[in-house]
Formats: C-alpha cells, sequence, structure tokens
C-alpha cells in the first residue's frame, strides 16, 4: 500500500499536528511536534519518512535541547520496535526518553513513555515492573494524553484478561479503545483490537489443550481475528505479516481443521524470525506436529516435535510453555510413542501451574492499579 493511500486512515493525527506545526511561532516547539509526528508515522509503518524527520532534527539539535532530545530518543526507540521488534533497544531509547522527559518537565512525555515501558514490560513477564510503570503512566499523563492513556489502559485490559479477570479487563480494553477513537488515532485501534484477539486466541488454546471449547467462543474468536488482519491490511501495516495469520492457524487447529492450519503455519512460521517473533515458534510447530498426527502425517509430526524441542528454550512464558507441552504431548500419543507423551503431560502440567501463579501475581498487581485508576472515579483513564 501506497503512503498516501495510508494516510485516509489516520489524516486526523497527521492533520492535527501538520496544523499546530504551521501555526507554532517557537521553533523549538515546532521541533518537538515534527519529533511526535515521527513517532505517530513510525506507528503507522512508515519508516521512511519518520527516520527522515528525525535525522533532520538531530542535525538542527546541535546544542542537545533536552525536551527536543527527549522526543528524538522516543521516537527513535518507537520506530526500532516497529521496524525491528528489538526489545531491548527499543525499550532502552524509551527509558531514557522517560527520564529525560521528567527531568526536562514534560508529563505528556514522561507519560507516553511510561505507557510504553509497562507494555514492553509486560510482554517480557517482568509483571511488578509493568505495575509500577502503569502507575507512572496515570500519574504523569492527562486524560487529553491520548497515546499514553490508550496504551495504559490496553497493558492494564491485556493483565486483567491473563489474570482471568475477564469483565474487569474488557472494561479497560474498551477504555484503550475509545482514548484512540477519541483522538482519531486508527493505528492504536489496530493495536487494542489486535491484542483483544490475540489475548482471547491464547486463552482458547490453552482451553483446547486442557479441555472443551464453546462454538459460540471460537467463531467470535475467528470473527474477531479477521476483523483485526482486515484492519491491518486496510492500514497497510506491514511490520508483523504473519502474526494475525498464525493466530488464525490456531483456531484453525482448535476448530480441528487440520489441513487449513497446516497450510498456514507453513507459509508463515520460518517468516516469524525475521519479523522478531521466533520465541514464539516453537508454539506454532507444536501446534503444526499435532495438526500432522491428525492428518496421518506421523513422519511430519515427529520432525515437527523435534524442530519444537530444539528451540523450545526460547520460548520463556509459562503459557506457551505448557502450550508447547500439551501439544507434543497429544501429538507424541496419537503417534504411537507413549513414553515421550507422558513426559511431556507432565511437563506441560507443571508449566501450567507456574502460569497460575503467575496469574495470581498479575491479578494482585493490576487489579490494584485499576481499582486506583478506576475512569468512573474524578481523574478517569
Amino acid at each position: 500500500m501506497s503512503s498516501d493511500s495510508k494516510r485516509q486512515f489516520f489524516s486526523r493525527i497527521i492533520d492535527n499536528l501538520n496544523t499546530q506545526i504551521q501555526a507554532c511561532r517557537s521553533q523549538s516547539e515546532r521541533n518537538v511536534l515534527f519529533a511526535q509526528k515521527a513517532f505517530a508515522l513510525a506507528r503507522h509503518s512508515l519508516i521512511s519518512e519518520s527516520k527522515d524527520i528525525i535525522r533532520d532534527l538531530r542535525s538542527l539539535n546541535r546544542s542537545y535541547e533536552p525536551r527536543l532530545s527527549a522526543w528524538i530518543m522516543f521516537a527513535e526507540g518507537v520506530i526500532e520496535h516497529s521496524e525491528t521488534f528489538d526489545t531491548a533497544k527499543s525499550r532502552d531509547r524509551i527509558l531514557r526518553a522517560h527520564l529525560v522527559g521528567q527531568a526536562a518537565n514534560d508529563p505528556t512525555l514522561a507519560g507516553t513513555a511510561a505507557a510504553w515501558l509497562a507494555y514492553f514490560d509486560f510482554q517480557q513477564g517482568h509483571y511488578q515492573e509493568s505495575a509500577d510503570y502503569l502507575e507512572k503512566a496515570f500519574a504523569w499523563s492527562a486524560n487529553r494524553d491520548a497515546e499514553a492513556r490508550s496504551r495504559a489502559s490496553m497493558v492494564l485490559g491485556a493483565g486483567l484478561y491473563f489474570a482471568g479477570n475477564f469483565p474487569k479487563a474488557k472494561h479497560w480494553l474498551q477504555a484503550a479503545r475509545e482514548h484512540a477513537v477519541g483522538s482519531g488515532d486508527i493505528a492504536m485501534q489496530n493495536i487494542v483490537l489486535f491484542n483483544s484477539s490475540a489475548l482471547n486466541v491464547a486463552r482458547l488454546t490453552l482451553l483446547d489443550c486442557t479441555g472443551e471449547v464453546d462454538p459460540q467462543e471460537l467463531n467470535f474468536a475467528l470473527m474477531s481475528a479477521k476483523s483485526a488482519g482486515n484492519l491491518n491490511t486496510a492500514l497497510g501495516i506491514s511490520n508483523q505479516p504473519s502474526m494475525i495469520p498464525v493466530q488464525q492457524a490456531e483456531i484453525h487447529t482448535i476448530e480441528q481443521k487440520w489441513q487449513e492450519a497446516i497450510n498456514i503455519f507453513d507459509i508463515h512460521i520460518e517468516a516469524l524470525t525475521s519479523q522478531g517473533q521466533s520465541r514464539w515458534a516453537p508454539r506454532y510447530i507444536a501446534h503444526r506436529a499435532w495438526c500432522k498426527s491428525n492428518i496421518g502425517d506421523l513422519t511430519g509430526c515427529r520432525l515437527d516435535i523435534w524442530h519444537a524441542l530444539r528451540d523450545a528454550d526460547a520460548c520463556t512464558d509459562p503459557d506457551d510453555a505448557c502450550v508447547i507441552h500439551f501439544r507434543i504431548a497429544s501429538a507424541a500419543r496419537k503417534s504411537g510413542d507413549e513414553e515421550l507423551s507422558s513426559q511431556h503431560l507432565e511437563m506441560a502440567n507443571a508449566q501450567l501451574s507456574i502460569h497460575q501463579q503467575h496469574q495470581l501475581i498479575v491479578s494482585d498487581l493490576f487489579n490494584a492499579v485499576a481499582d486506583r485508576h478506576n475512569p468512573e472515579q474524578k481523574n478517569p483513564a
């Protein structure tokens, strides 16, 4: 999709920034607005344009004005995330932006960067740190700071969903969406939709490994995944082209549409490494092994079991690890290896126990944050 085609979906954000830039009489403030524009462009996968702006700003910022420097670092962190998904590099730049933003007394930047740090830390399983940054995101930002409040609300909703508090989770995910809609931020709406869908698919996948899935819930998950895919395609977001298809393949696995799931996994598993998503590949390979065992491809099944186990250490989240071991246990049993099946069933249940402990930890931490920042109170999220 061309840059011009993409702009029809987010012109409100760009138009607002361009209007502010044109009206601004302070050169230093104009430069900050340009850095904010670079950040917005990066989130819409317009990486080249974003980099051009940052390069120009760096050449202008020879005196290293603190506030502008902080916004430049923040935009560079988001560019890194959008382009490579290198969490360590992205987080380092955004952390520095957060700290300098506080020192420069820019609450919007400090709060927005804190929301991003909460997002990174939650993704990495650093739940105490994520909760701490959520507190900072709400403390530093105002209700008008849509990116900070939307992302913080999304992370809070994701944590509550992970912990099993679905009504409160949906409340906060809706709050995230409302902030994004209110500011005309279609990219953030896309992120909220994708993450909501991913959370639901992850829950149903684990449920499929341990019990039965309600067909109505499965149908809703499929529609949500398709909606996320349609919006992502319409926006031309190109930094994670395999994540939505493999999400749909997981749903097909639950539906027992084995060959359809295999076809999607075959296309996208190898691509995950180049998209910064390699740590999830063993999960999808284990799914494919289970699918192959159900169509009688026992050679392919055993090969996928071997590949999934070879790379399983890359998958550090207990909920992902227990899915890997549950799928391998089922595939091994189907292919006649009862000893391997028994071994991995035991490992799956051990990881499930750790996952349940993490759910309790997240429940305590994130419920406390949610209760302190209830949208119905005086200072809404």
